[in-house]
């Protein structure tokens, strides 16, 4: 494969992948406060699993952060810095803060981001 080939290629398949992360991108919303049957997790440098049940909600708010979802979430909410989220079932992420990363298995889960460096890739497990 030519130089020039392998140009066009790379620049084929970030154009799709933006294309990809555009199309999951949502308008921000304002905070919405935990429930009782949320599940809250609140500090710094916590390792956390967590599953929701019956549609419940993920609020996950402190700084360097990971935690795991699992389950059928109505939403995994972001609120603080340099956290690392991996979500393995659809649902709404809406961020807030700084250079947070979400890890997303299915493709369709919609997210929004307030602040500066936040990344959403799709999950490798």
């Amino acid at each position: 494969m030519t130089k020039s080939s392998q140009l066009l290629v790379a620049a084929s398949l970030f154009l799709t992948t933006a294309i990809a992360h555009a199309q999951r991108e949502i308008t921000p919303t304002d905070f919405v406060k935990s429930t009782p049957n949320d599940i809250v997790i609140g500090g710094n440098d916590l390792a956390k699993d967590v599953t929701c049940t019956n549609g419940n909600s993920v609020y996950v708010e402190g700084q360097h952060n990971e935690v795991q979802v699992h389950g059928d979430c109505g939403a995994v909410r972001i609120r603080g810095n340099r956290n690392f989220v991996w979500v393995d079932r659809f649902t709404i992420i809406p961020v807030e803060g700084n250079d947070n990363t979400v890890f997303v298995r299915d493709t369709k889960t919609q997210y929004s981001s307030r602040g500066n460096g936040n990344r959403f890739e799709r999950s490798k497990h």
